[in-house]
């Protein structure tokens, strides 16, 4: 039994990867330089007072040719978190005076929150009075002033005040909708109300946008985006963030992707949710040992700064002109835990949008970001171009910007020992002016409709935009006359009056055709855009008008990819035709991932269709190159999904299995990893076949990536009479009633950062699916749990260095919920392990009742453990010959040999069924007990072992 892969893998192995390991080691460390705790303890930490608004002034340093101004403080605004302007320049500001009153966030339900209005009544540029507009709110978090009224996000409400006395103060509140429902996380809640130019308002941190009809909220979904702060540029393309990464763009509108499940369903999108500024790094003036994880290896240079991003929080596109015209789309970005706000210079080059981090001398530090302070209580938490055309930042003010439900003992430490917690009632709001530039330190007036008129074609987007609203709530039929795409000069100014157009339902063939033969291509795409609704009801025969039809195809031979992309996405919500089928499929089969994309979008009741289609031009002699196997494989998935979702699945998928018979094996292994793939996304369940199917009897004739694909979709598919559903064994009634429980408790409380989907939110937490903590062992899923998990931690080529906080002391998470909760992961997106029992988890609470940090992978994997692999660890009697195989356990993986110390790996392709080269183990797996016996297949040989320990 001495196979050629045992001695290939074996021999020279161990001491080259010992080598390997210990040089990377050794890189690494040098690399990293020194741990966190020699970096900690030789930072010379400046002290943090209380700095006066005019020292605070002092302690900025801005890129060269700006200034930073003053606009307001303590006491007319304290604990500043969103503001927005009205048409006359007054600052409505919300107050989130509830936040962290102390280390512990106790008290932050009491009504203390505020919406406060500012007035420069001399022009001066600095505010001069205060008056409360609304008050006793419990940590209100978002504000928009529309000319229907002034919408304030209070979870749960989202409330419209109108000042209907005059006085300025709210005498009209109406309750419009709701607003970041889905618990208490402060920083993990809907927030935003941006207007975009389509005239829906769209959130941070939500899958759902908004649009005001007379006294209630309309919502419609949409894709979801960021976590604090949203911003969208001239052509109305929405940006976003998270605390960990600066900025991320959707290069088209993530409602077309909800059209069609798969589409919807897939975790990574081309085009949507784009690292503009992956890997950036922070380069504040000013040494960070108050950072959450300043102990975690990483988080500090060398000199003792933050080295990458944790706190930020609110973005900016420069839409305005007090800066120049060089600075127009550019992004920036505050970081609230480093005292900081970043530019980002975007340029778009050959389709693709790229932003360069624009990095400025410093006299200290040799460079630093557009704005930083020397003062730790500088928290930046958002950024917005306002009615001057200037950067308005929004200061918080305060010592503590964490959280308290993320709060470390580092920091709790940190803020005791230098008094960061008090004093409470500070704010600021500043403005960045270039100072070689004129500022207006009051807005144009928008009060006639010549004047809104004019002031679509401003220079400004925040006079533009407010123009545009204003015309669409109160233009007469006689103005609307007067308002043409004809009449602008700016491009800006053309895609305004295209969208008022649009939202006053009176966008003719005119100014439509007009707009899509404009020079710009973001006219181009807002032409689509914006006149797809109608031309998609002259094509269904519900409005008169010409065939728009032409020049829409027309614009899939445009100069510009992203007009092309835009016109495949208005295509699809043409009325079905065979013609219109056939050109999208001819897109599809060789186009890019996200032309691909963009097709998908628009076949939902048609994949199974179109993957017959598709297939006819493959077998009637089409060439397959890669992008024709991408769309195949992505249509397959797709089809499979339609069946999983139709009136019988069983018969559907049925079908889809027959059509795979008779395809030559290549382009059947295609269509089933596609069809495997699409089982990684949410919303997925069994196919239970009315009886069992031959494409999973046993095909030893078939080629290996054959019969792995069908033993990967084996999970996936069971039968009445099927012994192992899923290749599992069944839940009983009492597993499964805790198994409902915990995907109730897992959409609650997990899915914010590892997705519904368990494939991770970007880069709050790394995926489930798959992960060895969840899969692999009670011992170590119990303790992440209920104790948390420390960095860094890698799947798939990519790592996160955050850290897990433990929910140990949660009471609504005792061993039943948590055993629930387990259960849930262990049999979800294509698990088929074992349950954790109730007792299984008090147990191991028990055990570690002491334990109050956060676990870290090193600490885990050197644990006695039961491993789920350790079932088949055993050595097994070969029938007629004195020769054993010895299966056994290094790390996550099976290696079979002779005992001797040549082993060579096994890699799991289902339940019991391992492959080597080779070799094929499928052992006997009962339902409970220990495995007795293996069927081995090595080259033309197969046998039985059985258990010889």
């Amino acid at each position: 039994m001495e196979a050629s892969w045992l001695k290939r893998i074996v021999i020279g192995l161990p001491l080259a990867l010992l080598m390997l390991i210990g040089v990377g080691w050794l890189a690494l460390r040098w690399w990293a330089g020194p741990g966190p705790e020699v970096i900690l303890a030789e930072i010379e930490r400046p002290p943090s007072p209380v700095l006066e608004p005019e020292a605070a002034l002092g302690a900025f340093r801005t890129a060269p040719a700006f200034r930073v101004e003053l606009v307001a403080s303590e006491p007319l605004v304290v604990d500043p978190v969103a503001m927005d302007w009205d048409e006359t320049g007054r600052l409505y500001v919300v107050e989130m005076r509830g936040y962290m009153p102390d280390i512990d966030g106790q008290g932050e339900d009491q009504p203390v929150g505020r919406v406060v209005v500012l007035e420069d009544l001399d022009h001066d540029g600095r505010m001069d009075t205060s008056r409360v507009f609304l008050d006793g709110l419990v940590m209100p978090r978002a504000i928009m002033v529309l000319p229907e009224g002034v919408l304030i996000g209070e979870p749960p409400h989202l409330w419209r005040c109108r000042d209907t006395s005059g006085d300025g103060t709210c005498g009209e509140r109406v309750r419009v909708g709701d607003y970041a429902l889905g618990g208490t996380n402060v920083e993990h809640s809907e927030n935003g109300l941006l207007p975009g130019l389509d005239g829906w308002l769209y959130n941070a941190k939500s899958d759902r946008r908004l649009r005001l009809q007379g006294d209630a909220m309309i919502e419609a979904p949409t894709s979801f985006r960021g976590q604090w702060g949203i911003a969208q540029d001239d052509e109305g393309l929405l940006y976003h963030n998270h605390n960990s990464g600066f900025l991320y763009v959707d290069r088209f509108p993530g409602e077309y992707l909800l059209r069609q499940e798969m589409a919807a369903a897939r975790r990574d999108r081309p085009g949507l949710n784009v690292a503009l500024a992956e890997g950036e790094q922070v380069w504040g003036i000013r040494v960070a040992p108050g950072l959450n994880r300043a102990y975690a290896r990483g988080t500090l240079r060398r000199d003792g700064r933050q080295a990458g991003p944790t706190g930020v929080s609110g973005l900016v596109i420069q839409r305005g002109n007090q800066f120049g015209p060089e600075f127009v789309g550019d992004a920036f970005v505050p970081e609230s835990a480093g005292a900081a706000v970043a530019h980002f210079a975007l340029d778009e080059a050959e389709g693709r949008l790229k932003a360069e981090h624009r990095l400025y001398p410093d006299p200290d530090w040799s460079k630093r970001e557009f704005l930083a302070s020397t003062d730790e209580r500088f928290r930046p938490v958002d950024v917005k171009v306002g009615p001057d055309g200037a950067l308005w930042v929004i200061d918080m003010y305060r010592g503590v910007i964490q959280h308290a439900e993320y709060v470390s003992d580092h920091l709790r430490d940190y803020v005791a020992e230098h008094g960061l917690a008090e004093p409470g009632e500070t704010g600021r709001i500043w403005r960045v002016v270039r100072a070689d530039h004129p500022i207006a330190r009051r807005p144009p007036p928008l009060h006639s409709q010549a004047e809104r008129l004019a002031a679509l074609d401003h220079p400004n987007g925040w006079v533009r935009d407010r123009a545009a609203r204003a015309w669409a709530a109160e233009a007469t039929p006689e103005a609307v006359t007067a308002l043409s795409v004809a009449d602008f000069k700016t491009a800006p100014g053309r895609m305004q009056a295209l969208w008022t157009l649009h939202a006053l339902g009176v966008l003719d063939e005119a100014d439509w055709v007009r707009g899509l033969g404009d020079e710009d291509a973001r006219v181009r795409r807002t032409a689509l855009r914006a006149g797809e609704a109608r031309c998609v009801s002259i094509a269904s025969g519900g409005k008169k008008g010409s065939d728009c039809m032409p020049l829409v195809l027309a614009a899939l031979r445009d100069r510009d990819r992203w007009v092309r992309v835009q016109a495949i996405l208005t295509l699809g919500a043409w009325p079905r035709s065979t013609q219109l089928l056939e050109r999208l499929l001819s897109i599809a089969l060789s186009g890019d991932e996200v032309e691909q994309q963009a097709v998908l979008s628009g076949l939902a009741g048609l994949e199974v269709d179109a993957l017959e289609a598709s297939l006819s031009r493959v077998l009637s002699g089409m060439e397959v190159d890669e992008r024709a196997e991408e769309w195949l494989a992505l249509i397959a998935g797709a089809a499979y999904r339609q069946a999983l979702s139709s009136s019988s699945p069983a018969l559907a998928g049925a079908r889809l299995f027959d059509r795979l018979e008779g395809l030559p094996s290549g382009l059947a292994t295609t269509l089933l990893e596609g069809m495997v793939a699409s089982q990684r996304f949410g919303r997925v369940v069994r196919i239970e076949l009315e009886a069992p199917h031959v494409l999973f009897e046993e095909r030893p004739d078939d080629p290996a990536e054959l019969q792995a694909a069908i033993a990967a979709l084996r999970p996936h598919v069971s039968w009445p009479g099927d012994p192992r559903p899923g290749g599992a064994r069944p839940l009983s009634i009492t597993e499964e009633t805790r198994r409902q429980r915990g995907a109730e408790l897992y959409a609650e409380r997990c899915a914010t950062c590892h997705a519904a989907d368990g494939r991770g939110a970007g880069d709050l937490a790394p995926p489930l699916v798959g992960s060895p903590r969840v899969r692999d062992s009670d011992d170590w899923l119990v303790r992440v749990v209920l104790h948390g998990l420390s960095g860094p931690v890698t799947r798939d080529g990519r790592t996160w260095d955050g850290e897990m906080p433990g929910h140990g002391r949660d009471e609504s998470l005792d061993d039943a919920a948590l055993s629930a909760l387990f259960t849930h992961l262990r049999r979800a997106w294509g698990h088929g392990d074992e349950p954790v029992t109730p007792e299984a988890v008090a147990s191991i609470r028990s055990a570690e009742a002491n334990r109050s940090v956060p676990w870290t992978l090193a600490e885990l994997e050197v644990l006695p453990i039961r491993h789920r692999l350790d079932r088949y660890v055993g050595t097994y009697q070969i029938p007629l010959f004195p020769v054993r195989l010895v299966v056994e356990r290094r790390g996550g993986q099976l290696f079979v040999g002779r005992g001797d110390g040549a082993a060579g790996a096994l890699e799991e392709r289902g339940l019991g069924v391992f492959e080597g080269e080779g070799l094929r183990m499928t052992f006997e797996v009962p339902d409970d007990g220990p495995i007795e016996a293996a069927e081995v297949a090595y080259e033309s040989n197969v046998f039985r072992v059985a258990r010889a320990d």
